[in-house]
């Protein structure tokens, strides 16, 4: 079997995550050729895999350009299946087409991408992946929902494949802790967010919250905002400026994958107020390593979740409640320890990619 995979977002949040694990599980799989459409610039994130072979595709990934050239290099490859992890979809193909879309967030939420031009190119790559699909794998049931009642779609050309978390990320010791603080210029005990900051993700509630904490906690406990900072978190300075929060809110801006786990470990709390998600990688990546999770009731975030974290209202008076009642209750925080990390050791890489491989040999087929 071969099947054909565009590689070309693998250094992105989120899609990259879904890529680079699903690949790295693919690489382990003897009866399998994946061919690789890479481009020049991430062709190096691509996980070592003797069954792999790469093709450059260098073009940039939303233009009508693109989607011509890359239906051309599938069928030319000879790929009897080609897996998009995003909605960019050719149209040209002469092998199924397999589509993942992780969710609709810029439909439900259009301020998450800033540029007109760029959303109404996504309304019109959605569509178009939708309707040439022959099937759709989406990460959560809340995000099936929205496809179907939106493009109103039959329940069997939607399949859910939960997304994973990497064996990496567990409880880091004391020593690895200090060190990736230290680099970060992040201050102990804290409590944790991170994140891209764009609006759903909802962080001017959590700056919100934190300033009505009591003093005693916000005094104990500094706030860390952890993300890429070329997004929209000048917003969310300000917020931090008109709630009179500044001297205990750091930004330590982006963060690099191998200190993730780390950084999780070195929080008193980790809390994700978003209001929607397609999956929500971090909460459970948290819970992995071991840190209590306040996390929003909102979207696929109970469906993820579970009982591994305390679910509130995506709101500043019930956020700070939760992350009052976690940091007052040390036997709270340990249950919420202990059932985080138990609740995140249901959700593997491979687990994803076995349900995958099975839904390639039925599309091959």
């Amino acid at each position: 079997m071969k099947i054909g995979f565009d590689a070309r977002m693998i250094a992105w949040k989120g899609v990259g995550t879904y890529s680079r694990n699903l690949l790295k599980q693919f690489a382990q799989v003897p009866d399998m050729e994946v061919v690789c459409f890479v481009n020049d610039d991430t062709a190096g994130r691509l996980p070592a895999g003797a069954n792999f072979m790469k093709i450059s595709i260098n073009e940039e990934v939303f233009s009508s350009r693109n989607l011509n050239k890359i239906g051309n290099a599938v069928n030319k490859a000879g790929c009897s299946l080609f897996h998009t992890p995003y909605v960019v979809a050719p149209g040209n193909l002469e092998c199924p087409l397999l589509v993942t879309a992780h969710d609709i967030i810029p439909l439900l939420f259009p301020d998450s991408i800033p540029s007109f031009s760029r959303r109404r190119t996504y309304k019109g790559l959605l569509a178009d992946a939708v309707q040439r699909a022959d099937h759709i794998i989406t990460v959560s049931t809340v995000s099936q929902s929205y496809l179907l009642a939106h493009f109103n779609m039959s329940l069997s050309k939607v399949s859910v494949i939960l997304d994973g978390v990497g064996s990496e990320f567990g409880p880091r010791g004391d020593e690895e802790i200090e060190s990736v603080c230290e680099k970060y210029g992040i201050s102990r005990p804290h409590i944790l967010w991170l994140g891209e900051f764009i609006a759903h993700k909802n962080v001017d509630a959590l700056v919100n919250a934190y300033s009505i904490l009591s003093s005693k906690l916000r005094t104990r406990y500094s706030l860390v905002l952890a993300g890429d900072t070329k997004a929209d978190w000048k917003d969310v300075k300000k917020e931090v400026g008109r709630r009179g929060v500044g001297g205990r809110v750091l930004f330590p801006g982006f963060i690099e994958d191998q200190d993730l786990p780390a950084l999780f470990s070195s929080a008193d709390l980790f809390v994700f107020p978003s209001l929607y998600e397609g999956f929500g990688l971090p909460p459970l990546e948290a819970m992995a390593c071991g840190t209590p999770v306040v996390c929003s009731n909102s979207s696929s975030l109970p469906e993820v979740i579970g009982d591994g974290g305390l679910l509130v209202a995506p709101r500043p008076a019930a956020l700070a409640a939760g992350i009052t009642e976690v940091l007052a209750n040390e036997n709270l925080r340990q249950r919420l320890r202990r059932r985080g990390r138990e609740r995140a050791a249901l959700f593997s890489w491979e687990k994803s990619a076995a349900k995958t491989l099975d839904l390639y040999r039925e599309l091959a087929r």
